[in-house]
């Protein structure tokens, strides 16, 4: 069971870390990732460009995305930690109702679930939030699975499974 004390430092820990976030996802948008790739460029038209010469800059945003997005999920997750310190149940797993261990809160303070939970949670990919809303229409051969539901012939993730798994 957690002590005010020690909830307390983990509240103060949790606003440092939403402050630094906030800052972090502050400098990604002036760098100009919310802006277009034309703009980005600074070109009137990429038109007479080999589409390689803006190679790196496509990388670049996309980077710039890809960690605004991060930012925008952690923060997501500290705020859900003050919300659940402010209505008494931080500290309580969200998956199994037990305490979550005070290691794993100092550690990773805006954890909602136990160890066991999140381990649990991992291996089942329908589980997995924040997902791209494109995913859930997929179907084979695109879809997120090892499993196939059922024998088929054809090579499939589970076949590719077994046969890594031969190897250890």
């Amino acid at each position: 069971m957690l002590t005010k004390k020690t909830i307390r430092q983990l509240e103060k820990r949790l606003r440092s870390q939403l402050m630094e976030l906030s800052a972090d996802l502050g400098k990604t948008y002036d760098l100009g990732s919310e802006r277009n790739l034309r703009d980005a460029v600074k070109e009137l038209s990429a038109y007479d460009n080999h589409p390689a010469d803006l190679g790196s800059e496509t990388f670049e945003q996309e980077k710039d995305l890809g960690l605004a997005n991060a930012f925008r999920v952690r923060q997501a997750a500290i705020e859900d930690a003050l919300d659940r310190i402010k209505f008494g149940i931080y500290g309580v797993c969200e998956g199994c109702g037990r305490s979550i261990d005070q290691e794993r809160l100092e550690a990773l303070p805006y954890v909602a679930t136990c160890i066991e939970c999140q381990r649990e949670s991992e291996g089942n990919p329908a589980n997995l939030r924040y997902r791209p809303v494109e995913e859930e229409v997929l179907s084979y051969p695109f879809a997120r699975t090892f499993t196939d539901g059922e024998d088929q012939a054809a090579f499939d993730g589970e076949d590719a499974w077994q046969a890594v798994a031969q190897f250890g």
